[in-house]
């Protein structure tokens, strides 16, 4: 008869044997074997169901710093732009006024090197009154702020309501601003136009008619385009109208139009 605690001991062995028996062993009672599990693997060699190593990890998160920073770093380009529009757009409506302001003066005081005296009556030159000079200054001043269907209605208004004012060059000029930078480039052709037919000798005119050419081209009649920048150029040589035909046409040139 074994001793008790050898007879336990040799139990425990058994149940030990069993347990760390793998689940490919044969089984005793049937006398087969069967094959070992098939594992998924997953990329690398892993298992499908495993969870990421601390490198894929470690790597993402790299990742998404890097695009974080680039995104703060557009976010301060952007700033900075703006900021500079903003200046541009201040700048430009400073010197929209002080053209405005040269040109009213200049057509106040008449053409250069008129005669004081003259042997047959004399006409009164025309005179701006206090409520016509505060509608084209009311309309200009939306034209300044960026309120362009405001400033073109105001200009609209003026015109029929003073056709002989001595600023109706200038109103037409303007609307004709108002409608190119709207994109109706229609409407502000017919608008400069209107300017270098009734006002061909307004400080205006070489502006007008590189508008013209800008139309055009906006429209797509590129040879009207040509012939518009051509004539800026030929009229007004070394002045900035004509230097910005040049580059108009330039570019129609490297555009093949």
């Amino acid at each position: 008869m074994r001793h008790p605690r050898r007879v336990g001991v040799w139990a425990a062995g058994v149940l030990a044997a069993g347990l760390l028996t793998p689940a490919w062993a044969a089984d005793a009672s049937s006398g087969g074997r069967s094959l070992p599990p098939v594992v998924e693997m997953g990329v690398g060699g892993a298992s499908a169901s495993s969870p990421p190593s601390r490198e894929i990890l470690a790597d993402l998160l790299q990742q998404l710093e890097s695009l974080q920073t680039e995104l703060r770093s557009l976010r301060g380009q952007v700033e900075v732009q703006t900021n500079e529009i903003e200046r541009l757009k201040a700048r430009q409506r400073d010197l929209l006024a002080d053209i405005d302001r040269r040109v009213s003066e200049l057509e106040r005081r008449g053409p250069a090197g008129a005669p004081a005296v003259s042997a047959g009556p004399v006409s009164a030159a025309p005179v701006i009154t206090l409520q016509e000079q505060k509608d084209y200054d009311t309309a200009f001043s939306l034209m300044k702020q960026g309120q362009y269907d405001r400033a073109a209605k105001g200009f609209r208004d003026f015109l029929a309501n003073y056709p002989q004012s001595t600023l109706r060059d200038n109103a037409h000029f303007w609307l004709g601003e108002a409608y190119y930078v709207k994109r109706d480039f229609r409407k502000a052709l017919a608008e400069f136009t209107r300017l270098l037919s009734d006002h061909p000798g307004n400080p205006k005119a070489p502006d007008a008619m590189l508008k013209i050419g800008y139309c055009h081209y906006e429209l797509g009649a590129w040879a009207r385009a040509r012939e518009s920048l051509n004539q800026v150029v030929a009229r007004y040589p070394g002045q900035p109208a004509a230097k910005s035909a040049e580059q108009r046409l330039a570019k129609m040139k490297k555009e093949g139009r």
